[in-house]
């Protein structure tokens, strides 16, 4: 594909008045209809605002122009008041091309521009055709200076990206069954399935019960609460009601889980041309998105404990493209939804080609890092021991949790350390979620050594790794309970090596 004029100016294409009036009138239709049912309207009004509506989309097509030049992406719009805006390059992190079933159907897509820093798009170009907004990404993201080869004489833009070292990399439906599977989320499912049925009644566990359970222990439409009043009169018909129920919840759940990640990753394919990442997924909305691995601020492999069994991962990356306001998944972009361990360091060098995992030495933190753990279990389990030992003192018997609650400490303890690799760091926590950050020194924007009033008293604190467009939240990478004169050792070194490296967006 040809390079882009540095003279001539582009429109969106033909049919973007057409999605510009739809998702004008959608809110529009909403309006009316509120008003028809309160004041009365005419058809002629009717009619006529929503030919306003289609002309005022007509008209903002027309004034609406672009181009890309040796600044970067230059955008000119505005009917009533008239504004130009230019995107260098250097700033843009990602271009992410985004088309729903619609969008699909005509062949067209919305651009996306995300600029290191920003809370949202930078730009948005809605509707381009599709090999237009590849166009754009490569333009603006598909740079020869990332890349190992660059145009020579009488050659195209595109011979010259032929020439560049590719991979790619296919996640299949299977894969895909199994990450829905294997997620943490059927278990959220699980509870919101339960939360509808109880306040709107739309699951059938009446229809369920009445079928597994005597009925003359069930009273008509009340199936479900009866169940509970069950217990007293027949143990095993409550029994086996429970658990006709927990199967049907559990596999709605997994299913709706399974469902939900085959849709959204569908079609997953991540490829590698020279320094460009291109990832591309989506069944009913279709996501492309394309970025510099330059950019990369850190990568994070995310094992939930199914998963971790099961010797499986996902991979993410985060740029520097996404606000801190935007929730932490939202900051991260999937390399690979689902992957085997072995396959993780395959994944983590199409980004980082420096590192080494093979000189990965992992430390854990301070021994009293598991007293700290148990003690916060232990906190809350006396808690409710003390409460409800007013009621009964067969409550007391929910002291005997402290021995699993020391061994669960045990084991979160054993997924905690952090790591150092040639310029990178890494750091890792997390029990049912254990999650593994690699961050480039060069891109550390600030180190924060924090101590909660119970690690105060036991001399340990967390250090956290700040990078550009990751807040300190609680999916910041960061090392937990580390002694405090090594963590504080640590920082100063990481300081120093942060000031001598220079940060790199």
């Amino acid at each position: 594909m040809s390079g882009p004029d540095p003279t001539g100016w582009r429109r969106l294409h033909p049919v973007t008045p057409l999605f510009r009036s739809l998702q004008l009138l959608y809110g529009y239709a909403i309006g009316v209809l509120a008003a028809s049912l309160s004041v009365g309207l005419s058809l002629a009004f009717i009619i006529g605002f929503g030919v306003l509506i289609a002309g005022w989309a007509v008209l903002s097509y027309l004034r609406f122009s672009y181009r890309v030049d040796e600044e970067g992406l230059v955008v000119k719009h505005g009917v009533l008041m008239r504004q130009r805006r230019v995107i260098p390059k250097s700033r843009i992190q990602n271009v992410d091309l985004r088309s729903g079933l619609l969008q699909q159907l005509f062949g067209v897509a919305t651009a996306r521009i995300e600029t290191a820093g920003g809370g949202g798009s930078e730009a948005s170009l809605h509707v381009v055709g599709h090999e237009e907004g590849v166009r754009l990404r490569n333009a603006l993201v598909g740079r020869f200076s990332d890349f190992a080869a660059a145009p020579v004489a009488g050659e195209s833009e595109a011979e010259a990206r032929s020439r560049l070292d590719t991979s790619e990399r296919q996640v299949g439906l299977l894969d895909l069954v199994i990450a829905g599977a294997t997620s943490n989320r059927a278990g959220v499912l699980v509870g919101a399935l339960l939360g509808l049925d109880y306040v709107f009644g739309v699951v059938p566990t009446d229809w369920l019960l009445r079928r597994v359970m005597p009925p003359e222990l069930l009273a008509p439409e009340t199936a479900a609460n009866a169940l509970v009043e069950a217990a007293g009169r027949d143990l095993s018909a409550f029994l086996v009601g429970l658990a006709a129920l927990t199967i049907f919840f559990g596999v709605a759940g997994w299913g709706l889980s399974i469902l939900m990640s085959v849709v959204r990753y569908f079609g997953f394919t991540l490829r590698r041309i020279g320094g460009e990442l291109q990832v591309s997924y989506g069944l009913f909305t279709r996501r492309e998105k394309g970025l510099r691995r330059s950019r990369v601020q850190n990568v994070q492999i995310e094992e939930p404990i199914l998963r971790r069994w099961l010797g499986l991962a996902t991979v993410k990356v985060q740029t520097a493209g996404y606000g801190p306001e935007l929730k932490a998944d939202e900051r991260m972009e999937v390399l690979a939804p689902i992957a085997k361990r072995r396959e993780m360091a395959a994944y983590v060098q199409e980004v980082f080609p420096d590192l080494d995992p093979s000189s990965i030495d992992w430390r854990p933190s301070h021994p009293r890092a598991r007293r700290r753990m148990f003690l916060r279990r232990a906190a809350v389990i006396v808690l409710v021991v003390a409460v409800l030992s007013i009621i009964s003192l067969h409550a007391l018997l929910l002291l005997l949790a402290l021995a699993p609650a020391w061994l669960l400490a045990h084991a979160h303890y054993r997924h905690l350390g952090h790591a150092r690799s040639g310029s990178f760091v890494l750091t890792r926590e997390g029990l049912w979620t254990r999650r593994s950050y690699i961050v480039p020194v060069r891109k550390i924007q600030a180190l924060h050594f924090r101590q909660t009033p119970f690690q105060r008293r036991l001399r340990i604190g967390t250090l956290t790794v700040e990078t550009a467009g990751n807040p300190l939240d609680w999916h910041a990478p960061r090392t937990i309970d580390l002694g405090l004169d090594y963590g504080r050792e640590l920082q100063a070194k990481l300081g120093t090596e942060v000031t001598a490296t220079g940060l790199v967006f």
